[in-house]
């Protein structure tokens, strides 16, 4: 796969605008199965445009994609970009090889090993087993590599035992060209990691000091632990991000900022808002947004946001649960909260809330530059695969791809298995908090 040098951007994440992206992808609407694109904007008294894009013969978990965005017509064109995303990522594919693990590392053939993945392995995979493979291209390494193609694509029924336990769209994403398409699954992937990092620091450990110590906890050990993803100061964003952020504010609702960019270094935030409505829904919501450029990554995050409640709200995805309800691990993402503590992270405001003008941004005019400041901030960090798989059919005007890169992160999205990023993460921030201690480990 050779990526071009240079593409201009017509916008600020697109290759061209989003009205002359609707004209691509308005034809593939029969042939993806959407029967009908709706305006859910109307659901919700916030007022930033989501619609749905519905595929009644959906082979997926869902039958209803959405889209979100400053206009219609970009609320429009993310939700149809989603149903293509799915409809190509299920779709049969001929293996390039069937062989085991271990043969193909005697034949010298380079290979992802499904246990370097951050998915749990399934309990029938053996690296002795023959499976399915397919070639993807390294871009860190730009060489062709095997890869189990049940992770290449998003297979809910597939014709043999897949390797791992559960099956993810992490990494799915489509654009108008090749390009774009992998600048928005690098985000998306570097987007799992960082909210997995936070998650699990500010959060979680944060509670087990609070839980297990108490009143003995080390003096400002949790409000460290928690403001190591600090609260930003909603009246600092820019222009563009205060539109989003102003439509919540108007609907009496108090949007909650927190930067949550992990050590890639890669801006992202999450935004959330409570409201309590009623017990069948959740009181409250969020959305995550990830971007080189930090304007683009907190309207990301707001705009998910908004998309979050009129989705709850219609209350037509299948995979949206009821407060209390048994499901498996990898749904809890999307179900519906229960209660909501206000005096914890992330909505408890920090002790000095970031300005958005302090965190690091890196605008450009091509997709390109984004590409390679991501993949150089991976291999920064130790990281030494960056996999695409082309999943575009034939004949799409548009294209899909796959980007896996093995080693980051992704439990607080699918709760499957943790790796030695977030253990590296959690260990450092329990040894500053016993040192705050004054306790030796």
């Amino acid at each position: 796969m050779k990526l071009r040098g240079q593409v201009p951007k017509e916008g600020p994440t697109r290759e061209v605008s989003a009205s002359r992206t609707l004209e691509r992808v308005t034809p593939l609407l029969r042939t993806v199965g959407v029967s009908r694109v709706a305006d859910i904007t109307w659901l919700d008294r916030v007022g930033i445009p989501v619609h749905n894009a519905i595929v009644p013969r959906s082979h997926d978990l869902l039958s209803v994609y959405n889209g979100k965005g400053r206009t219609h017509d970009d609320a429009r064109v993310s939700a149809i970009m989603e149903a293509v995303e799915r409809f190509a990522a299920w779709q049969p594919r001929t293996p390039d090889v069937v062989a085991s693990h271990a043969e193909l590392v005697a034949a010298g053939r380079p290979v992802l090993d499904p246990a370097d993945h951050n998915l749990a392995l399934g309990h029938a995979y053996r690296p002795d087993l023959p499976i399915s493979w397919t070639l993807g291209h390294d871009l860190l390494g730009d060489e062709p590599v095997l890869v189990p193609l049940c992770l290449a694509g998003y297979y809910i029924r597939f014709h043999e035992a897949q390797c791992f336990s559960i099956s993810t769209t992490n990494g799915l994403a489509s654009g108008n060209s090749v390009e774009e398409a992998v600048c928005h699954a690098l985000c998306e992937v570097i987007e799992r990691d960082a909210l997995t990092m936070a998650d699990l620091v500010s959060n979680r450990l944060a509670h087990m000091v609070r839980d297990r110590l108490g009143a003995s906890a080390p003096a400002g050990a949790v409000v460290a632990l928690e403001d190591s993803n600090p609260s930003v100061a909603p009246e600092s964003l820019p222009r563009s991000a205060r539109w989003f952020a102003e439509r919540f504010e108007e609907a009496g609702l108090s949007v909650t900022l927190r930067d949550i960019t992990s050590s890639i270094g890669i801006p992202s935030f999450a935004a959330m808002v409570g409201e309590d409505i009623a017990e069948t829904f959740s009181p409250s919501h969020s959305g995550y947004g990830t971007h080189p450029d930090a304007e683009v990554a907190v309207v990301r995050a707001l705009t998910e946001l908004a998309q979050s409640r009129a989705v709850d709200i219609q209350g037509m995805r299948e995979d949206i649960s009821l407060p209390g309800d048994e499901i498996g691990n990898w749904r809890h993402h999307v179900s519906r909260a229960g209660d909501l503590d206000r005096s914890v992270w992330p909505w408890r405001e920090s002790a000095a809330p970031l300005r958005f003008d302090e965190v690091s941004s890196f605008p450009s005019e091509d997709v390109m530059d984004d590409v390679e400041l991501m993949l150089g901030r991976l291999r920064d960090n130790g990281l030494e695969r960056a996999i695409v798989v082309d999943r575009t059919p034939p004949g799409f005007p548009v294209h899909v791809v796959r980007v896996i890169v093995p080693g980051l992160e992704s439990w607080s999205i699918d709760q499957s298995r943790l790796g030695g990023r977030a253990g590296a993460r959690w260990e450092a921030a329990l040894r500053l908090t016993t040192r705050r201690a004054g306790v030796g480990r």
